[in-house]
């Protein structure tokens, strides 16, 4: 959690992260004549957006040597367009409020359907499902952890995946900025969820994704 923390000190912009750790146990990393100290294999995946890739860019990769000669290189890096932010078409880089001033029908037909609601040459929440079937796939297959960089929207409906909530209730779901979400399993589908705060701004802060 280091490097988290002074990943959140040193980013210029608003950060959200989702911590996503399965039961792996722990290997050696090997440090020569050192003492041989407890690790644990883990990924990283970001969005292909700017502000997830340069928000990973302060997470190291130190070497972790397996049993029977294999090499890991710890927190390797992918990035996956399927966790993209949801497209906003034509009102892209706008606000909610912005889109309440210029397209009030747009406004109100989204609050009507958020799930639905697919924005003009843009998408929506059910496009973003469709998109996250590969991504979530592929989570169901590691038994490392998993930290995931990436947006509001897309956070939501991974988190609702996770913890069981229907895809009704997840355009609702709060995601604070500047927040560690660890989930954790214990292999009899019992769910364990831990938040670190990391500052340095407060929890509500609008980043603009709020509305997403």
């Amino acid at each position: 959690l280091d490097e988290t923390l002074k990943l959140a000190n040193d980013s210029p912009g608003p950060l959200t992260l989702i911590f996503i750790e399965g039961g792996l146990p722990g290997v050696n990393t090997d440090f020569g004549d050192s003492e041989m100290l407890p690790q644990v294999c883990a990924r990283l995946w970001t969005s292909s957006l700017r502000r997830t890739k340069q928000t990973a860019s302060y997470i190291k990769h130190p070497t972790i040597r397996l049993p029977g000669g294999k090499v890991w290189e710890q927190m390797s890096h992918r990035i996956y367009r399927n966790l993209d932010e949801v497209y906003a078409g034509d009102f892209e880089g706008f606000t909610y409020e912005d889109i309440k001033r210029r397209a009030p029908e747009e406004a109100s037909l989204r609050k009507i359907d958020k799930l639905g609601y697919r924005y003009p040459r843009g998408e929506s929440y059910y496009d973003i499902i469709a998109r996250l079937d590969l991504p979530i796939q592929q989570l169901e297959t590691f038994h490392e952890p998993i930290l995931i960089i990436g947006h509001q929207a897309v956070h939501r409906l991974v988190y609702a995946f996770l913890t069981n909530i229907d895809r009704e209730q997840a355009t609702e779901l709060n995601i604070p900025l500047h927040t560690v979400i660890k989930i954790e399993y214990d292999g009899t589908g019992a769910l364990q969820e831990t938040r670190f705060f990391l500052g340095p701004t407060r929890l509500d802060e609008d980043d603009g994704q709020r509305y997403l």
